[in-house]
């Protein structure tokens, strides 16, 4: 019967199909629906009475009926399981786990069960899967302890499900419509619980209860690197139970497909990138794990016939790198590893007669390149362990890599089988240049052996020469140099800049003997002319390792300052007037400042004959534009190096003499940064600048904020502090060359901050006398009655200091205030002058009016002019006496008044003048 009523539907869908489209009746309703077929599907699951019948002992001997109700339970949750439902489906997979091992007939009904959980979880309301995440959470924990039943086909099935759940592939092909209004989980929504529960712990822990059974190894091996990937929280729970050395010890198993390596390396390097490094490098730090390791690699490596296997030696290499990175003396030593590594770093470079490199072949392939650029960097992570460094000197690897420092293209030398192509030689060149700069500061011994000096000067020659060169560019280390050798150029320099960073004297007066110094000014003058209207990123580090290399070695040598020289001068003027904008955009310009002003200090001052030129060639007047319009960070530098200049009396000339963009002079400018200064420690001051505290005229918020405490011998105070952390240190040193009194270009609040500044050393005395007191107070020390003395004296004097500084600040603004009140009145009296000569002119403005507009007026103006000539005259005297008397006034005279100091001349206009001119050019 029962098959009969599945062959229905099937029949039904036959019959259906051969009705064409054309003639199909258009009917609404196909077929009816009776009552109890919409109560049977209504009707949920009774998991009560499922779960009580496989429990009770009574049943026991009813497998049929208990194996058939597992199978209606799957029928009825065919398209996914509720979540609400799932405390009961983990006591009915708990009980079925039991009756496995009794029973064999319960475990394909099992399986179906199992494998049924594949499918997405259904919800009922969109809320549920906040709601439901811990039950969520608690079943999928306890569906990871279900690998406990010793059956291999359930433990199979359990691992298959679990690794479905959360493939991206698994998305139900039924629409959303046919899950009876609910609503299925998203395989990320799993993988997060999945996350948050504890099967990562549970996987980790049944890979010791499998070790004999490689497919199942397999399938968890596959399942924790899924869980692992980009997820910290689970790799702490793996890491928690050993989970390194579990996965390491049989990782070498006989595999013949090879995913179990494959997939453990995938694993570990999981771990190492997301995993807390202290717990990984304990579980690492093991002689066993480094020689599993090491046998993975060699296998890989004698066997390396396939891309396949070269790309999984190449991964086994990076974990090995990262096991050093994390544990620098991991046993990779005292097991061999490292000096095996060490071999094929060397290799073809070098020969050697050792079975291991004796067959190994390397070929221009992608693999086999990525190989010897990771030996190259393995090579470099061993050499923080300092017991490598006896292995290295054996292995001549050194020598391998400086095989790498010659001009490009190579010669082909007679012999060689290998050669790698072109642009892999000059990545292999560079990354060879970079490693290096790491090594060869820590073997010095092979600098002077194999000559290391000569080489690395001839490879510079060539690539400062004008010698064509296409450069690939495409390497990490090579951006920036495509078509050119700047990045030979750059990788030079910082191999240089890293062997003078030793402070050796050979490796100075090596590189010094050989030309160095003037060749390296000399090509940065030129960069400086050809890049002065952009510097980008390569040429910046270029120039500021050039400067560092020349401070290096200049530095505490006056006749290498010498050498430096006139040239060197002038490269250095070029950085320093250069514009911010032209530096890589601005962002650069900071770095470029500090490495020439670090140049300054190093190759100029020192040297008599330096400063004199750097002066004369207005260097001076660059530094001091610099402290202008740079910030505090650069000024507290750039006052530095200008301080010790001025120890030339030349420079203080040149010092007065300047003028910045405001017209400021640089008195002015040093008093500016005072106040700046002690404006940010917020140091107690009136408005005015006038000391607040006479206590404390110097002391900021932040040091009075820190307690005074007993300090050691050789540990500076928080007075001591403060000198080096601002630079009023070093403007009071400014003002002790240039003096106090008679300075140009003060203003008023100029005057009140030089009061302070002059009595700078005297304030600081007190503040580390009144340290010492507190000190000895906390102490339990006390003075005897002279050196009690002494100190209240020291402590008074400096409180009466502070009080007449006061005194004469305010003193000094009362006289600019009466100066100020001179000013006022002088120019009100202006104001008065001008007023009243303003009404003296209207008035003579109205009487000129009235005289030409009236007659009599005039008349009366006219005679009474004539009576004031009369008046200012002398007495007549008797003229009969003459022959001849000449008259005095001018006759038809039509002025009517007198004439002031001054005169208004109407000139010819030019356009008349330039008109007479043009008709004598035509006659």
């Amino acid at each position: 019967m029962a098959t009969l009523m599945q062959q229905q539907p099937t029949m039904k869908n036959i019959a259906l199909e051969t009705i064409p489209q054309k003639r199909f009746p258009l009917v609404h309703v196909l077929t009816s629906k009776t009552e109890s077929d919409e109560i049977k599907k209504e009707e949920p699951f009774n998991f009560e009475k499922t779960i009580k019948f496989l429990i009770d002992p009574h049943s026991s001997h009813l497998i049929d009926r208990r194996i058939r109700l597992c199978q209606k339970l799957c029928r009825h949750y065919q398209n996914g399981f509720a979540v609400k439902d799932l405390h009961y489906l983990m006591k009915i997979f708990n009980i079925l786990g039991d009756l496995c091992q009794q029973q064999p007939n319960y475990i394909d009904v099992f399986i179906q069960i199992l494998q049924n959980c594949s499918k997405p979880f259904l919800l009922d309301k969109s809320t549920d899967g906040e709601i439901y995440s811990s039950a969520l959470v608690a079943f999928y924990s306890d569906f990871g302890y279900l690998l406990r039943i010793p059956i291999k086909r359930i433990q199979k099935c359990i691992l298959e499900t679990l690794f479905k759940t959360i493939q991206s592939s698994n998305k139900s092909a039924l629409p959303s419509n046919d899950y009876d209004g609910l609503k299925p989980t998203t395989v990320d929504y799993i993988l997060r619980i999945q996350r948050h529960s504890d099967l990562c712990e549970t996987l980790v822990k049944t890979l010791s209860l499998i070790e004999n059974d490689l497919s199942l190894r397999i399938l968890i091996i596959k399942l924790l690197q899924t869980l692992s990937s980009k997820s910290p929280e689970c790799i702490a729970k793996m890491l928690t139970h050993d989970c390194v050395n579990r996965l390491v010890l049989r990782m070498n198993d006989a595999d013949s497909s090879g995913e179990l390596l494959f997939r453990t390396i995938e694993l570990l390097w999981n771990l190492f990138e997301y995993g807390d490094e202290e717990q990984i490098s304990e579980q690492l730090n093991s002689r066993v794990t480094i020689s599993l390791l090491q046998e993975a690699f060699l296998g890989q490596v004698t066997q390396s016939h396939s891309q396949y296997h070269r790309q999984l030696r190449n991964d086994i290499l990076v974990v090995c790198s990262l096991i050093i990175s994390l544990k620098p003396d991991a046993p990779f030593v005292e097991t061999g590893f490292a000096k095996q590594l060490l071999l094929f770093a060397s290799y073809p470079e070098l020969r050697s007669n050792n079975p291991l490199v004796k067959n190994f072949k390397l070929t221009t392939s992608q693999e086999d390149f990525e190989l010897k650029k990771l030996l190259f960097n393995t090579v470099v992570v061993l050499s923080r362990n300092p017991v490598i460094n006896e292995l290295m000197i054996d292995s001549r690897v050194l020598l391998a890599f400086l095989s790498y420092i010659e001009p490009l293209p190579r010669k082909i030398q007679p012999g060689n089988v290998f050669e790698w192509t072109l642009s892999q030689t000059e990545d292999l060149q560079l990354h060879a240049l970079a490693a290096l700069s790491i090594l060869l500061p820590r073997s010095l011994n092979e600098y002077f052996d194999y000559h290391v000096g000569t080489r690395l000067l001839l490879f510079y020659e060539w690539a400062i020469s004008d010698d064509e060169y296409q450069s690939q560019g495409n390497s990490f280390f090579g951006k920036g140099g495509r078509n050119n050798k700047r990045s030979q150029l750059k990788c030079i320099f910082r191999l240089f800049r890293s062997l003078l960073s030793t402070r050796d004297d050979r490796v100075q007066i090596d590189l010094c003997d050989q030309g160095i110094i003037p060749s390296i000014t000399g090509y940065l003058r030129r960069v400086g002319q050809q890049k002065s209207i952009h510097i980008d990123y390569v040429d910046l580090d270029i120039i500021c390792d050039g400067l560092f290399i020349l401070s290096c070695l200049c530095e505490l040598d006056v006749h290498r300052k010498e050498i430096f020289g006139s040239e060197g001068i002038e490269m250095l003027i070029q950085l320093l007037v250069i514009e911010s904008q032209y530096v890589c955009g601005g962002l650069g310009y900071h770095r470029l400042l500090v490495a020439a002003i670090d140049c300054v200090w190093c190759c100029v001052v020192g040297s008599v004959i330096n400063e004199d030129e750097f002066i004369q060639k207005q260097g001076i007047f660059a530094l001091l534009d610099l402290i202008e319009t740079n910030p505090k960070s650069l000024q507290n530098i750039i006052l530095g190096c200008v301080l010790d200049l001025t120890e030339n009396t030349k420079c203080l000339h040149f010092i007065m003499t300047w003028q910045g963009h405001k017209q400021q002079q640089f008195t002015h400018l040093l008093c500016e940064l005072w106040r700046d200064e002690e404006h940010e420690i917020h140091v107690s001051r009136t408005e005015k600048g006038v000391i607040n505290d006479h206590t404390k005229p110097l002391m900021g918020v932040l040091q009075q904020s820190v307690q005074i405490t007993p300090l050691a011998r050789f540990e500076p105070s928080r007075s001591v502090l403060d000198l080096i952390d601002n630079m009023r240190s070093k403007i009071y040193g400014f003002f002790c060359k240039l003096g106090f009194s008679e300075l140009p270009g003060l203003h008023e609040e100029d005057f009140v901050t030089l009061c302070i500044i002059e009595n700078f050393l005297d304030f600081k005395m007190g503040e580390i006398w009144q340290e010492i007191v507190t000190e000895l107070d906390i102490e339990g020390v006390k003075l005897v009655a002279p050196d009690g003395e002494a100190v209240d004296t020291i402590l008074r004097a400096t409180e009466e200091r502070g009080l007449a500084v006061a005194a004469t600040q305010n003193y000094i603004l009362e006289q600019y205030h009466k100066q100020d009140l001179q000013f006022e009145k002088a120019f009100y009296d202006d104001l008065i002058r001008n007023y009243t000569f303003k009404e003296k002119r209207l008035e003579q403005w109205k009487a000129y009016l009235a005289r030409t507009s009236k007659y009599p007026l005039l008349m009366a103006a006219k005679d009474y002019q004539n009576q004031a000539i009369r008046q200012s005259r002398p007495d007549e005297k008797d003229y009969s006496g003459y022959h001849t008397v000449h008259n005095l006034e001018i006759p038809n005279l039509s002025i009517t008044a007198f004439t002031g100091p001054f005169l208004q001349i109407e000139s010819t206009p030019v356009e008349l003048l330039n008109k007479h001119r043009q008709t004598e050019l035509t006659s």
